[in-house]
């Protein structure tokens, strides 16, 4: 009888164990199944996304921002209003004053007296090629006199440094001359009534140069500006300054061609960077401003407002794919539209 409980004993320890066995194996093979479905389904999930995102950067292109080195900035300098003639108060007197020269032979004033040094007379006055100086000494007068006044060609020494060589009318500087200054400034070209009148070049201290038309001393008119550092205007100009049609080319590579006022880019134009991108449209005070097309290098388009040289209100992104609606405010991208063109529902319409 004890055996045979010991036996029992022993049978259902057995039993016990191999269900016990049976439970975890069963336990393991189920996890093993989730976790593979699990793993599964995490890849299927991160295949779709980068489908997703492919698709996503294939349709729309970002537009490049307007970089800071893409600003349509200011000349580096202004055309300058021409230096007026030194006047006869700028010269100091003589040390010792010169000994009045006694001759019957009179000479106009101008703006200081003269004596006549020699040439031929005329009722009292010189008259033909003759020669004079200033009452102070400093100033001479080689040329044509006509009833006592400088009148046809002569020149005309200051004596200090400022010369004048060309026509005279009534001992005031008429006609085409050349006037040139100790500093190296010089111009050449048409006068009336002594000041810078008609065509004519004029060549500043720093290398500047204007060449073309003057009015009552000022560039008025059509003509060209050239910088010391090569950048070259060529328009109209008012009263000293660009204004009007003009162009504006750049040693760097930058051009402008469009409308000019108060020496700044104002009204219709086109700015074009040495890289090729460009700008057509409405300028303001020197900056892209109103209604423009941005054309870049990769061939995308930006059509819109602009403000102060940035993007600024609603504009349309045309690329290879389609349009793209955008709305802009400072230069920073605030919302953006699905694009037009693309494949899908939003289809260009042909007509």
């Amino acid at each position: 009888m004890l055996a045979l409980t010991k036996n029992l004993r022993s049978f259902i320890g057995i039993v016990v164990w191999v269900f016990a066995f049976l439970l975890a194996g069963c336990t393991t093979g189920s996890g093993g199944k989730a976790e593979k479905a699990e793993k599964v389904e995490k890849s299927e999930k991160v295949e779709k996304a980068e489908k997703a995102e492919k698709a996503e950067k294939t349709v729309v292109r970002t537009l490049p921002d307007i970089k800071s080195t893409q600003a349509t900035a200011a000349p580096a300098a202004r055309p300058k209003k021409p230096p007026v003639i030194p006047q006869s108060e700028a010269v100091p007197p003589p040390s010792v004053p010169s000994a009045p020269i006694r001759s019957g032979c009179k000479v106009r004033k101008d703006s200081v007296e003269w004596v006549h040094i020699s040439g031929a007379c005329k009722n009292g006055y010189a008259h033909g090629q003759g020669r004079a100086r200033s009452v102070d000494g400093h100033r001479s007068y080689v040329g044509m006199f006509v009833d006592g006044a400088f009148s046809g060609e002569g020149d005309y020494d200051w004596g200090n440094g400022v010369r004048y060589t060309g026509r005279f009318l009534t001992s005031r500087r008429n006609g085409s001359g050349t006037l040139v200054y100790p500093d190296r400034r010089k111009y050449a070209g048409q006068f009336k009534d002594n000041v810078y009148h008609g065509e004519g070049t004029y060549n500043d201290t720093d290398g500047a140069q204007y060449a073309g038309q003057f009015q009552s001393g000022n560039y008025h008119g059509a003509g060209t500006y050239t910088w010391p550092n090569g950048d070259v205007y060529v328009g109209r100009f008012k009263v000293n300054q660009m204004d009007g049609m003009g162009s504006h080319a750049r040693v760097n590579g930058d051009r402008y061609v469009g409308a000019f006022e108060n020496n700044e880019m104002n009204g219709e134009g086109v700015y074009t960077w040495p890289n090729g991108e460009a700008y057509s449209g409405r300028f303001r005070n020197d900056k892209m401003s109103g209604e423009g097309t941005y054309t870049y290098t990769n061939g995308m388009k930006y059509s819109g407002a602009f403000k102060d040289g940035k993007k600024h209100g609603a504009g349309v992104l045309t690329t290879e794919s389609g349009e793209i609606r955008q709305q802009w405010r400072d230069g920073e991208k605030i919302a953006e539209d699905p694009p037009y063109g693309a494949s899908g529902s939003n289809t260009i319409d042909p007509r």
